[in-house]
């Protein structure tokens, strides 16, 4: 069952909202490999969370999360998340 995504903040500041301003900032300042550096602080929280919510479970994560097993494992290598 879908669930909708957490409203803005009452400043009209989301998540989404962040995330754009944290890439402005990165572009305008000339910073190499903003869509690698971003993707991956997007992946290390939505993988770090899903291991919260499973009390470190790793397959029931990568289920939740609608990866594989051996994905979950290889992200937490490359983006050497300590779990």
């Amino acid at each position: 069952q879908p669930v909708a995504a957490p409203a803005s903040t009452s400043s009209g500041e989301g998540w989404l909202a962040d995330m754009a301003a944290d890439a402005r900032a990165r572009l305008l300042a000339g910073e190499p490999d903003v869509w690698d550096a971003l993707t991956k602080r997007f992946e290390a929280q939505l993988i770090l969370t899903a291991l919260d919510i499973t009390r470190g479970r790793r397959i029931e994560a990568a289920q939740k999360l609608g990866i594989g097993r051996n994905t979950i494992t290889r992200k937490i290598q490359e983006l050497g998340l300590d779990v």
